[in-house]
């Protein structure tokens, strides 16, 4: 194996990690940003991450995270009892369900690592591993933490019910923004608390913003014909749209409408004010 494959074979390391995201091709939606993939949805027996290029500098945002973050917290999640020792099992360990006794694992790790210190040397894949894991991603789909709070997170009681309806960023290339259930308690995110439909209608304060269409909205894994009874507890999510205006409607209640909230991307409004004349007039007109 050459060292350009190498590159390629340990900067994919853990691509596999818990990440739901959405099912169709990543398209960059404003300059100096590179393509990026497409996604994968998990399975009640999987769950899949696809890595994003990564972007820098980081804007929150942007949604972006720290990709040994995303490891870190993936592979305590799929792992909990054991501890990665290096970046290399950090990886490992966030890519995929290892099995058997802590020591047959570990025992795997080493294995696995000493193929690759035997196909390229140590420094050469310590090294290609960190900088993989010292970029910035912007996933999809990736859950905040139960009570993480930032500007870009929005949590609102559903009245008559102990969740809560909440809304986090996703990609600000693509415009994506999640939104899940939480326990009111514990902010534990949960599947389908309740009967409900979530729809997607025309924007009533600028209608002509958008399609002029009403969309029932399916969640990321119903999408990829993964039943809601076999999603993996707390993982069920729907994929929106900056400034989209959303029905969420349950029978015998009175329906939600919100919006979701629009991002400022400070690239655009920068080539705007150096390339355009800008008139102020009136957003609005009662």
């Amino acid at each position: 194996m050459n060292k350009k494959a190498a590159v390629v074979k340990a900067s994919s390391v853990g691509r596999q990690a818990r990440l739901q995201a959405s099912a169709k091709p990543y398209v960059a939606a404003r300059p100096k940003r590179a393509q990026l993939p497409q996604a994968k949805a998990s399975s009640s027996r999987t769950s899949a991450i696809a890595i994003p290029t990564p972007i820098k500098p980081y804007l929150p945002e942007d949604g972006a995270r720290l990709y040994r973050d995303l490891c870190i917290q993936t592979s305590r999640e799929i792992h909990p009892d054991i501890q990665p020792r290096s970046d290399f099992e950090l990886c490992c360990l966030a890519e995929k369900h290892y099995k058997g006794s802590r020591e047959e694992i570990y025992a795997q790790l080493d294995e696995e690592y000493a193929t690759y210190i035997r196909l390229d040397g140590k420094e050469f894949i310590d090294e290609a591993i960190r900088k993989q894991l010292d970029t910035y991603q912007e996933p999809t789909g990736f859950k905040p933490s139960p009570g993480e709070t930032s500007p870009y997170i929005h949590v609102r009681p559903i009245p008559g019910t102990r969740y809560s309806l909440r809304l986090f960023p996703g990609s600000l290339t693509n415009s994506e923004y999640c939104l899940d259930f939480v326990d009111n308690a514990t902010g534990a995110p949960v599947n389908s608390p309740f009967e409900f439909e979530l729809w997607v209608v025309p924007d009533w304060d600028n209608p002509l913003a958008g399609l002029p269409i009403v969309q029932k909205m399916r969640s990321i894994e119903n999408a990829h014909n993964i039943k809601t009874k076999d999603i993996l507890p707390g993982h069920e999510k729907f994929i929106l749209r900056d400034g989209q205006t959303c029905v969420l409607a349950r029978p015998g209640h009175t329906k939600i409408r919100f919006k979701v909230p629009i991002r400022r991307r400070p690239e655009s409004e920068q080539v705007q004010e150096e390339h355009m004349i800008v008139f102020d007039l009136p957003k609005f007109i009662d």
